[in-house]
């Protein structure tokens, strides 16, 4: 390994061990809230609307009420036509089967769908269950440039005023367009080839009077030592009409673009490929995902303050004269009726000289594996007032991060299980005002919920270490409550989960918990493994027997003691015990019994035995 990849490794290491997840919480067996498609769906796609919820398969639409009836799924067929699909076999290219892509409420009555079509890509509105082709002027179904070719092609849209936005290509081989579509519009608007160099968009979002895409394409730089790939964003206005008759005719009029930095400054250290975007509900951040050439992964957060500062007043990449007036990629005027010069410099010069820089001017969080996939972010009011923000990232095994975002900084609440099978997870989509969060992967759609504040109810230390926004500790109920009111009783403290905020009598708690938790007995002869489950990852646990504090034998999810012989022990007492910042906490106590039986333990017992005191251990607590 070179020296640059083996500083880059540690340095990911060390910060991936900054982000350890604090708790580990499997929800499989509480969450009620699946609906399991007919199934297995290799492509999706999802619509959420309040707690339905549409996901376009393999030639179907699946129609999924999670709040009346999770278990009764509707289906709509959606099926391939014949002549595509032969015409399709002939070609030996995949896929000949009609795989929904675009998914979107087009206006109060209807829905906007489109599928690949075995390779003939076609769109559909649905009212009221029924499905009606969508033809244009001409006469021929509207599909081609609006929805890919493949399902494997790289695709996203967005419906806004009636309008779709979409990024395809026009033919198969052909580069993708950014096309805005209108229902009974005579035209469409179109990208000219230049301005994209095989690019993948990964999401669009409108904002204010733009609409703004963000994707990855090819890097121009010849050395090959750069990553071939740079990250995007770009803008159009919502009144674009197009250029004049002479220019620009039916192509955007508006279109500029400007780099995303994701970067380490000092290290120079790039993640230059985005994979995911989530514009806050807000409206004034940006959240995105990136990778590395070097198998890093990245979480880049900007303000909308300066991706607009960086529109509104850099200088055009290329562009040495003075900049015309309006400023090209204004908006408010007829675009039709701008002058030569401002749209010759939007089709020559569209780029912006001056890159966006993340806030803080680097990333947010960094990982070298388990590479985040999905992003979604939701605004939390603590009883203060005080506004928190929480990212749950979506890993590659279908596992979802909750993380605490604090200032420049991050605190890792907890890492959840929720799929009873490991998988990639296709979309997220947050309902913030319900503080929901649902989840669809190629088997099955799944609500959880975003607080889980059970998990802390063991104490008001508990609460407040987990740093979790959603709760905090009600001092008089004796639990660990949802935020839902500002109240003199509530203790809360995620910016440092300071303890000292608890009141002084629970410090007592180790010294009773001993009492509540009498020890378990072990006797006879052979080894075994004493189990204590963590509870807390960023906790340091340790075994004690009498003045003696020994470390772990096994120390990842459990902490393990090995004892090899148990009659050489006889009378002895080991006590499970934890320290977080100054927290002393008792977990579990085992008192081995000289009885002069035999028990002799193999490989397999001892596993056995080890998961048994495991489940014991857990009942207990």
């Amino acid at each position: 390994m070179s020296l640059l990849g083996l500083f880059l490794s540690l340095l990911l290491s060390s910060a991936s061990s900054s982000t350890l997840p604090r708790l580990k919480l499997n929800l499989t067996a509480e969450i009620h809230d699946r609906s399991a498609f007919r199934s297995t769906e290799e492509y999706t796609t999802t619509l959420r609307e309040g707690s339905t919820v549409y996901v376009g398969g393999k030639e179907v639409i699946y129609h999924i009420d999670l709040e009346e009836a999770p278990s009764l799924i509707k289906t709509i067929a959606v099926p391939v036509d014949n002549k595509s699909m032969t015409e399709c076999q002939k070609k030996n290219v995949g896929y000949c089967q009609n795989v929904i892509m675009v998914l979107q409420r087009f206006n109060r009555t209807h829905l906007l769908l489109c599928g690949t079509n075995a390779w003939n890509p076609k769109c559909w509105s649905l009212i009221n269950g029924t499905l009606s082709e969508i033809i244009n002027g001409g006469g021929h179904p509207i599909g081609r440039g609006v929805c890919p070719f493949s399902p494997k092609h790289s695709f996203t849209s967005l419906v806004e005023g009636e309008k779709l936005y979409s990024a395809a290509p026009l033919f198969e081989n052909g580069n993708v367009n950014l096309r805005r579509f209108k229902e009974r519009s005579p035209s469409w608007l179109l990208s000219v080839d230049k301005w994209l160099r095989d690019p993948s968009f990964v999401g669009m979002s409108p904002m204010g009077e733009h609409v703004l895409f963000f994707f990855r394409e090819r890097n121009l730089a010849e050395n090959l030592d750069v990553d071939p790939w740079i990250s995007r964003v770009a803008r159009v206005c919502k009144n674009d009409r197009g250029g004049s008759r002479f220019q620009l005719q039916n192509k955007w009029a508006t279109f500029l673009k400007a780099r995303l930095l994701c970067n380490i400054p000092s290290e120079n250290a790039h993640f230059n490929r985005i994979q995911d975007v989530f514009v806050a509900q807000c409206g004034d951040r940006v959240y995105g995902i990136f990778q590395s050439n070097w198998n890093g992964s990245a979480i880049c957060t900007y303000s909308m303050e300066d991706i607009n500062n960086v529109f509104n007043t850099s200088t055009f990449k290329g562009f040495t004269e003075s900049i015309p007036d309006p400023r090209p990629g204004t908006c408010g005027s007829n675009t039709q009726s701008l002058e030569s010069k401002v749209l010759r410099m939007v089709e020559h010069h569209p780029e912006m000289e001056s890159p966006i820089h993340p806030i803080g001017k680097s990333p947010l969080v960094i990982k070298d594996e388990d590479h985040f996939k999905k992003i979604v972010v939701d605004s939390v009011v603590g009883f203060n007032g005080t506004v928190f923000y929480v990212l749950f990232l979506a890993m590659g095994d279908g596992k979802i991060q909750k993380v605490l975002e604090i200032g420049q900084s991050v605190f890792t609440i907890s890492e959840l299980t929720i799929l009873k099978e490991p998988g990639p997870i296709s979309s997220m989509s947050l309902d913030s005002e319900a503080k929901l969060l649902y989840i669809t992967t190629a088997k099955e759609v799944v609500r959880i919920p975003l607080r889980q504040c059970e998990k802390y109810n063991e104490s008001c230390e508990s609460c407040v270490m987990a740093r979790d926004p959603y709760c905090a500790w009600d001092a008089r109920e004796k639990n660990c409550v949802p935020v839902t009111s500002h109240s003199s009783y509530l203790i809360q403290d995620p910016e440092n989960g300071d303890l000292k905020k608890c009141p002084s009598e629970r410090v007592a708690f180790y010294r009773s918990s001993k009492r509540e938790n009498p020890a378990l007995v072990l006797e006879g002869h052979g080894s075994v493994y004493l189990s204590c489950p963590k509870q807390s990852h960023h906790a340091h646990y340790s075994w004690k027997m009498q003045d003696q504090t020994m470390d772990c034998s096994s120390n990842e999810d459990e902490c393990l003691f090995f004892i090899s012989n148990l009659a050489e022990h006889g009378g002895s007492s080991y006590q499970c015990v934890s320290n977080e910042r100054g927290h002393e906490q008792f977990h579990t106590s085992y008192l081995i019994k000289d009885s002069g039986s035999l028990m002799y333990l193999t490989r397999y017992s001892i596993a056995v035995y080890c998961i048994f005191m495991t489940t014991v251990a857990l009942l207990l607590h």
